[in-house]
């Protein structure tokens, strides 16, 4: 097996386990447009990483970070609705990252591969840096699992029980934006959300407890993400958009069984 492919399936295999558990939290709390928006804000954290010089992965992190963070502190003057905030910083964010990329770009920079993905361009220090997110992910999710499905599930008993409703909620944003940081170079900017809420999405048919819908969505992530990889690889396709191709038919797939019962 080729190097190249070698490492993309194992990065693959990485961001599926990622996205597959936390895509059931954003479905659960409805987050699914905050996901978009910090996606549409990578464009920005590539471009400053490159004027920088502090790399991608740094300035991917940085940036998501920083931007849900401000998102978060709007959210919580109520001056504005949660869609406004997210629809102003999203666009503001890609556009000015598009301009930056403009000027220090150059001819060499591939937009394509930016917004839809590119598999070829991982090497093993990107593997290194999808496995250190998956540790993090994991960890925060195991650690904290209770009081993050409490809130999800119960906000209102969550914060009478004494539990810090920001923390967390800055916590969960957190995990997205490192989540997304580290999806770009599969799935590309514009359809890094797909992998978050598609998996969950379809797991929550067949799915009776939350554990086993985020196992289910895991499963179901890594299956979609391996066949559109390979789909991808042998037919000298996009790779982002055949991942998404490939959870849209399943999930068309799932919605043709009978409903799971209540």
């Amino acid at each position: 097996m080729e190097d190249f492919i070698l490492r993309s399936l194992i990065a693959a295999v990485g961001i599926s386990v990622i996205a597959g558990s936390l895509g059931c939290f954003v479905i659960w709390k409805r987050m699914s447009y905050f996901s978009e928006s910090i996606s549409h804000s990578t464009l920005l954290g590539v471009s400053l990483g490159l004027v920088s010089g502090l790399g991608m992965h740094v300035g991917l992190i940085v940036v998501s970070v920083v931007f849900a963070g401000l998102i978060v502190v709007l959210q919580q003057r109520q001056f504005l609705s949660n869609d406004t905030i997210l629809g102003i910083f999203s666009h503001f964010a890609l556009s000015l990252g598009i301009v930056i990329l403009g000027v220090v770009g150059g001819a060499n920079t591939d937009y394509f591969a930016l917004l839809f993905g590119d598999v070829l361009s991982i090497n093993n220090q990107d593997i290194i840096w999808i496995y250190s997110v998956l540790v993090v992910v994991v960890t925060l999710l195991i650690i904290f699992w209770q009081r993050l499905l409490l809130l999800t599930l119960n906000e209102e008993l969550a914060v009478s029980q004494g539990l810090n409703r920001h923390f967390y909620q800055l916590l969960f944003m957190f995990m997205i934006a490192l989540t997304v940081s580290i999806s770009v170079q599969i799935v590309g900017v514009l359809l890094i959300t797909s992998l978050l809420i598609i998996p969950p999405a379809i797991a929550r048919m067949f799915a009776w407890s939350p554990v086993s819908m985020v196992f289910q969505s895991v499963v179901i992530s890594v299956v979609a993400v391996l066949l559109g990889l390979g789909a991808s690889l042998f037919y000298d396709l996009a790779t982002g958009p055949m991942i998404v191709i490939t959870l849209g038919v399943l999930f068309i797939f799932s919605q043709l069984f009978p409903r799971k019962l209540s």
